[in-house]
């Protein structure tokens, strides 16, 4: 659709019930030099809902509300402006009683489009930030305000679901390796555990801290306590990392069993690549880090007289060693 500017629409509309379409379409060219047809000041006049004078004989109930001023003030002023305020702008300046309702109207005949999103610009501040009620409101709208206020551990009308309801939640949509547990509830108000966990809180008592009770089949909407594994999270991170699955109870405990040691291997490799950079400071042979990493956990006082001991024997072996090149360098040729 055609875009007209503002001074030819509203031209057009303070002129339209004067004459023809055919007489405005000449007055709007003579007037702006434009060399608009017939058939477009038709279309905007169907477009724009505007009726053109009535031919002989036949008459036309009036309509309008608004004169050439206030509609050459409404497209003056519209962007920017939404319909209550120019509803308050217009009656002030012209002394009207337009409402919202008939401005709001009148914006959507004319196809006027303030702008405005309604919504809150960021960095926006609200009015009553930092205030209290009494900086905003009478004592007639606070008391009437608490009055339909929601209290702390307040329950809606409805009662909401009853305790022992169980819920089937489904995975997130923005988490595709998410997977659907069952949920039941076991308080007021609105208190959800997994219904796995309290099934094997039930055989078994509360879950251990660090732990989890995971599904021996991969199945999670099998909470039945045969299905039920306990798991400690270090192995459940070290399974998701390898990619260990298991399919039955047995070897979910297998599993378990090979998450154990794939950490235990890991502990001995960091201790023996600690202890190696500790004594590569001092040049101490590997023979004797083989020796220090024999001691495993041991006491540090234990572990710090080993240590001065292998540096001891290591410099008297390098000392030896010294001494007897030496001593093989001096002899005459021919002599062993």
């Amino acid at each position: 659709m055609r875009k007209y500017p503002e001074e030819v629409a509203a031209f057009i509309r303070a002129h339209a019930h004067e004459g023809s379409i055919q007489n405005t379409t000449e007055r709007v060219n003579k007037q702006f030099g434009t060399d608009y047809t017939y058939t477009q000041i038709k279309t905007y006049f169907s477009n724009h809902r505007i009726h053109a004078a009535p031919k002989k004989g036949r008459t036309y109930p009036e309509r309008r509300i608004t004169s050439p001023e206030i509609d050459a003030f409404i497209f003056q002023h519209y962007k920017g402006t939404g319909p209550l305020e120019m509803t308050e702008k217009v009656n002030a300046r012209f002394g009207t009683g337009y409402t919202r309702e008939q401005m709001k109207a009148y914006y959507s005949r004319n196809h006027l489009d303030s702008g405005l999103t309604g919504y809150f610009t960021k960095g926006r501040e609200p009015f009553n930030k930092g205030k209290s009620w009494n900086d905003f409101m009478s004592q007639e709208a606070q008391a009437n305000s608490r009055k339909t206020t929601f209290q702390q551990g307040n329950i809606p009308h409805n009662g909401g679901a009853p305790v022992g309801t169980l819920r089937l939640r489904k995975p997130q949509k923005n988490r595709p390796h998410s997977k659907p547990y069952y949920w039941e509830k076991i308080a007021e108000p609105n208190v959800w555990r997994m219904k796995h966990t309290l099934e094997w809180e039930k055989h078994n008592g509360a879950v251990p801290e660090g732990c989890i009770v995971t599904f021996a089949n991969g199945d999670t909407l099998d909470w039945s306590v045969d299905n039920l594994v306990l798991t400690t999270r270090a192995q459940h991170a070290v399974r998701n990392r390898l990619g260990i699955h298991s399919y039955n109870l047995e070897t979910a405990k297998a599993a378990n069993k090979i998450a154990d040691i794939k950490m235990a291997v890991n502990r001995v490799k960091k201790r023996q690549k600690g202890e190696r950079e500790s004594v590569g400071k001092h040049r101490i042979p590997a023979a004797a880090v083989s020796a220090l990493s024999a001691q495993g956990n041991g006491g540090n006082t234990r572990v710090c007289k080993d240590r001065n001991r292998a540096q001891q024997e290591a410099h008297s072996g390098m000392a030896q060693e010294r001494s007897g090149g030496q001593r093989a360098e001096s002899r005459p040729e021919g002599q062993n």
